[in-house]
């Protein structure tokens, strides 16, 4: 017969041995505020502890959130728009030990800690594909982790030229390949995801 103490110090070993932080996706609303469909979207604890010393050693983390809008169908459910991709790069600045997040777009943001959460907004698509009467649902993957950085610079001199001779076609060429980089492409990573309820075309339409 097992006795309490020896529960109990089960229990507590079980307690601990739970990560102090995971990533974590919350689809906070879908909406077209505009002529886009977008989801805002947060990614929490956006740096877990077992890469927190990577950032502090001087490493990059590059984080990948995809997006989906998918149609609720009786038989077959139907991807409304092509998956929607988009990238993130992590670091320490250098003149500080600020967090720098820089994302596809050009755009750079510095933190005095990892911000948690980390809100990202993304466009899925044209409001004109969505019907009131149907219903919809968004599936949000989110993965972090590190990348052969040589490897991504090099293949993308090859193709687009390097950095400093790229003309602005050739500039924009090397952002659209750094989006698309996919999960494989990891060398260890942690992901996340999360789907939304099942949702009224009519509610997603609102302003």
């Amino acid at each position: 017969m097992t006795s309490w103490p020896r529960v109990l110090m089960a229990c507590a070993c079980a307690i601990v041995a739970v990560p102090a932080s995971a990533l974590d996706v919350v689809i906070k609303d879908v909406r077209t505020p505009a002529s886009a469909v977008t989801a805002n979207i947060e990614v929490r604890d956006v740096l877990p502890d077992r890469f927190r010393k990577m950032l502090d050693d001087g490493g990059m983390l590059h984080l990948r959130v995809e997006a989906e809008l998918w149609e609720s169908r009786p038989v077959w459910d139907r991807l409304v728009y092509p998956a929607i991709v988009r990238m993130f790069q992590l670091g320490r600045t250098r003149s500080s030990r600020e967090i720098s997040v820089s994302d596809s777009g050009g755009s750079t943001q510095t933190y005095p800690s990892p911000p948690n959460p980390l809100p990202v907004a993304i466009e899925l698509g044209s409001r004109g594909r969505i019907t009131a009467s149907a219903r919809y649902y968004v599936h949000v993957m989110a993965t972090l982790g590190t990348l052969a950085e040589k490897d991504v610079a090099d293949v993308g001199d090859a193709v687009f030229g390097r950095e400093s001779e790229s003309n602005g076609l050739g500039a924009l060429g090397r952002r659209v390949f750094r989006t698309v980089i996919k999960l494989s492409d990891y060398l260890q990573s942690v992901s996340a995801e999360a789907t939304t309820k099942k949702t009224p075309g009519s509610y997603i339409l609102r302003p």
